[in-house]
């Protein structure tokens, strides 16, 4: 009796821990992308890769770097504020060419703030001081340019990307978003000054995930407000502050990846990216106060390549700064 009850209670130490075990690698490996059910086993680090840039005017230089994009190719475009121009690079940072200076003629910008790639590799800026958007080639070549979409002329705007659901543009000063097809013909527009639930006062970022849902970022409001493809509000999510998940104000851009992890880039004062699942939920922090290697000073746009390789525009260190995640590979 007593050496059955032993072989009992050995088998049940010995079992229930290995099934448990099995139950968590199961639910782990299920499925790709957001499982947001394994908060604490999914927190991720990064490491810093490689940089580029520095302070001036010549050939891959800045004074104050903006956006950053990527064509089918891998090549990196980054536009310069202060500079006027966009420059293009290799993905490892190696110049090409650069296009753009002060102005107001056809490829003359003031304040490229925001780039946008098309499937097609044209490249869209939004050329917030002139209240337009221009379209190039990969060479710099203009094509074209639009000052608002139908009877609606843009007030500075801000941001533009492409998705298979649309463009999506933040007409700024007008404090509404645009949705247009690939002609900049209207599809539909909402938004108006406030801080309700689909009003914005300077919405600052915006970006689309793999279902068509639609974020849009705020200057002065830390998160974001969801809406469909359409305009009808979802939800919106973010606090204000400097701990894990909070954002400080004003809170900078917004990106999402292939996965439908979301990206948001925190004030000048508390410089860093968050990743976050789509309801909010922390998953990863990159980068920290400083000018050394992985360090940021008012970053301002991040995007991340098809390899999930993050690009942060390191704007106060007049540099582009590459990450990756830890199981990557430089």
């Amino acid at each position: 009796m007593q050496r059955s009850f032993l072989l009992f209670i050995t088998t049940i130490v010995i079992v229930v821990p290995l099934v448990a075990l099995l139950i968590l690698s199961s639910a782990s490996g299920k499925g790709s992308g957001q499982n947001e059910t394994q908060v604490n086993a999914v927190q991720q680090s990064y490491i810093f890769v490689r940089k580029w840039g520095s302070f001036g005017t010549g050939d891959g230089q800045f004074e104050r770097p903006h956006d950053v994009a990527f064509d089918s190719k891998g090549n990196v475009y980054v536009s310069g504020r202060d500079n006027n121009n966009i420059q293009k690079f290799t993905h490892n940072g190696t110049f090409i060419l650069k296009w753009g200076t002060k102005g107001s003629r056809d490829g003359q910008f003031n304040i490229p703030y925001s780039i946008g790639i098309d499937p097609s590799d044209h490249i869209f800026v939004v050329d917030r001081e002139n209240s337009r958007i221009q379209e190039f080639d990969t060479n710099g070549t203009f094509i074209k340019k639009w000052n608002g979409i139908g009877n609606d002329n843009f007030k500075r705007p801000e941001d533009i990307t492409f998705s298979p659901f649309g463009i999506f543009i933040t007409d700024t000063g007008n404090d509404r978003v645009f949705r247009v097809d690939n002609n900049f013909s209207l599809i539909t527009k909402w938004g108006s000054k406030g801080t309700g639930n689909g009003q914005f006062i300077h919405p600052h970022a915006i970006d689309v995930d793999s279902k068509g849902n639609v974020y849009v970022g705020v200057l002065n409001q830390p998160g974001v407000q969801v809406f469909d493809s359409n305009g009808t509000f979802i939800k919106k999510w973010g606090k204000s502050g400097t701990g894990p998940g909070q954002i400080s104000i004003p809170q900078e851009h917004i990106a999402i990846d292939k996965n439908d992890y979301i990206y948001i880039v925190d004030g000048a004062s508390n410089p860093r990216v968050q990743k976050f699942f789509t309801n909010g939920t922390l998953v990863a922090i990159i980068g920290t106060k400083g000018s050394g290697d992985g360090q940021l000073l008012k970053p301002e746009h991040v995007s991340i390549d098809t390899q999930g390789y993050l690009y942060v525009v390191d704007r106060g260190n007049a540099r582009m700064q590459v990450f990756a995640p830890v199981n990557k590979t430089a």
